[in-house]
């Protein structure tokens, strides 16, 4: 099991506890809650660069379940 830890709150888990969430695999927008992917009926667009795609296109990037911060690093494990 690959051990994550957050750069923003210090959350240890595994990497299946981690939220995965949408991003627009043109301009990488979509981590900010601000600025996700919105949904429109079938499909997700992207409110940066107006990319418009099926939910399955749009690349898939790992957030911290606690705050939501996407900058995590491996834990070594001995």
């Amino acid at each position: 099991m690959v051990q994550k830890k957050c750069t923003r709150c210090g959350w240890e888990g595994d990497e299946a506890e981690l939220v995965m969430v949408n991003i627009c695999p043109d301009c990488s927008t979509g981590h900010s809650p601000l600025w996700r992917l919105m949904k429109k009926l079938y499909d997700v667009e992207c409110p940066n660069c107006s990319w418009r795609s099926s939910p399955d296109m749009a690349k898939k990037e790992p957030e911290c379940p606690r705050c939501g911060d996407e900058y995590l690093f491996t834990l070594e494990t001995i």
